[in-house]
């Protein structure tokens, strides 16, 4: 029974025992049968008042209830507005890397000791979400990188634009979608470090926090990349480089079954600081900072062109794919140009049987989602992967008068990944590398093994 009930059932008892009573019989006039009426009135009032403030106080705490949704998907906080038209979620990686060396006589001659050492390759904290629903904004800062530990450096900041089916366009300091194996997010690449040929490629106009302009494109099949870039948003002040990227790349099933892609990347740079460039890179470990292969720096550059296939293939828990890719120099007062070149190939497989998921928004893979999480309480192993990868790197260019020898690179790299559940990954990697015909060194052709385990998590 409700308040309003009870209360005007005791009113109208109290009434009827007031008239029917003996001793107030003689006094039972119409002037207080008025009064009586009148106090029911006033009562009635006040419980219509009670009933509507207590009313609107409790829609008013619904409202306020259903205005924000907080959820914790996959351990990331994440709050979004009744509407869906604005969110804010915080997002963090952390990749804790050590690594030691085992050098031949050689690379130890020309570079002594590689340092085995830890450090954190990244650790980057930040938001991601949406504006009005039609834009969308990354913001997020690294304090570390590759045994260089910072108090906090920008690392992205754009906004993007997505009232545009299957279109997002970019502005702003991004990772522009250049080669499949940059195009995966580092959470998921396979190897500890991608190939020398997508670095070499990105290292001319793509990498993380390069200031872009740009957009992407998919549909079912198909995704499409294209932007106009400058220097990184960590360059120096004459880090004036404009580049031209683009990336194509067709997919056959990318939902389920067997999947075929295909694809093309391309970037060309003009406009370089002081018209030099050199390419280089370290051997796919970032343990030590020493590059094994480096052609220094090339002169009176007017341009840099680079270009080339990608291609892959998955079908339940196996993967693989490759890529290669050529790079020329346009330098003004040389007859020939001086170009290189470099390629990879890999490929990899589930053995716990999970399945690799593609996804064509980015025209790249995703990570590996365990079918048991290891846990204590249920018991699971989580998810196990073997990978093997063969990599070459080229920089040796001896027709040209240019005469070149930044040394050719072999490095054969072989991988255990546990994921342990959805957030923490293990990865181990064995490194075999040869370099052969490295000029300005004591000896051109040296080698060494690495063994590199990586510790990360990510939310």
């Amino acid at each position: 029974m409700t308040l309003r009930n009870i209360l005007l059932a005791g009113t109208a008892l109290g009434a009827a025992v007031f008239m029917t009573a003996p001793a107030f019989a003689a006094s039972n006039t119409q002037a207080e049968l008025d009064a009586l009426k009148a106090q029911i009135e006033a009562l009635q009032r006040k419980i219509d008042d009670v009933e509507i403030h207590h009313g609107n106080a409790i829609k008013t705490l619904e409202e306020r209830k259903s205005d924000v949704e907080v959820t914790l998907k996959n351990g990331r906080p994440e709050f979004k507005s009744a509407s869906g038209a604005y969110s804010l979620a915080i997002t963090g990686r952390a990749h804790l890397d050590w690594g030691g060396y085992d050098q031949d006589d050689a690379s130890s001659a020309n570079f002594g000791g590689l340092r085995n050492n830890i450090n954190f390759r990244r650790a980057i904290l930040g938001v991601t979400g949406t504006l009005a629903k039609d834009f969308a904004y990354d913001l997020h800062f690294n304090f570390g990188d590759s045994g260089n530990e910072k108090s906090g450096e920008l690392y992205e900041a754009a906004l993007h634009y997505k009232g545009i089916d299957g279109v997002t366009l970019s502005i702003g300091a991004i990772q522009p979608k250049l080669t499949l194996d940059d195009s995966t997010s580092s959470n998921d690449i396979t190897f500890m470090e991608r190939a020398t040929a997508a670095n070499l490629m990105t290292s001319i106009g793509g990498g993380d926090g390069r200031m872009a302009v740009g957009g992407t494109f998919n549909n079912d099949n198909i995704f499409a990349a294209a932007y106009y870039t400058m220097g990184s948003v960590t360059g120096t002040a004459d880090d004036d480089t404009s580049s031209a990227l683009g990336r194509v790349a067709y997919a056959t099933s990318p939902a389920e079954g067997l999947n075929v892609h295909i694809g093309v990347s391309g970037t060309q740079a003009f406009n370089l600081p002081n018209d030099t460039f050199r390419f280089r890179d370290r051997p796919e470990l970032r343990v030590d900072a020493t590059r094994m292969i480096d052609t220094g720096d090339f002169t009176a550059v007017d341009s840099i062109t680079a270009y080339g296939p990608e291609i892959a293939f998955n079908y339940g828990p196996f993967r693989a794919q490759g890529e290669y890719y050529r790079y020329e120099i346009d330098q003004r007062g040389t007859a020939v140009d001086p170009d290189f070149s470099a390629w990879y190939l890999q490929a990899s497989w589930i053995i716990s049987g999970e399945s690799y998921k593609y996804d064509i928004k980015k025209g790249a893979y995703s990570g590996v989602k365990p079918a048991n999480p290891f846990t204590s309480v249920t018991g699971g192993f989580g998810a196990w992967e073997v990978a093997v990868r063969y990599s070459q790197a080229d920089l040796t260019d001896t027709v040209t008068a240019n005469n070149r020898r930044g040394g050719e690179q072999d490095i054969i790299t072989v991988g255990l990944n546990w994921y342990a559940n959805s957030n923490v990954r293990f990865m181990l990697n064995y490194l075999d590398v040869d370099v052969e015909d490295r000029a300005n060194v004591a000896n051109p052709n040296f080698g060494h093994q690495a063994l590199a385990l990586r510790t990360q998590f990510a939310f």
